[in-house]
């Protein structure tokens, strides 16, 4: 689940019976949440305490942390 504070999307009001407008609104509207929840946007804090890191860099994603004898670092 995304950080970030961008409300989701309103999802449209289904009608009746079915309706092509209602399909494209409620198809736009899952899309622009998906987006939503796959762009986490920043995150702050005062403290933060990882726990668990790998120790080493080996099969690790770019941008990973890990802890190489005491010390955080970056994959």
């Amino acid at each position: 689940m995304s950080g970030n504070q961008v409300p989701a999307p309103r999802l449209p009001t289904p009608s009746v019976e079915y309706s092509v407008d209602y399909m494209s609104d409620l198809v736009r509207s899952l899309e622009a949440f998906i987006t939503q929840e796959r762009n986490p946007g920043p995150i702050r804090g005062t403290t933060l305490t990882l726990t668990d890191l790998p120790t080493s860099p080996t099969g690790l994603e770019a941008g990973t942390l890990y802890n190489d004898a005491g010390t955080v670092k970056v994959a």
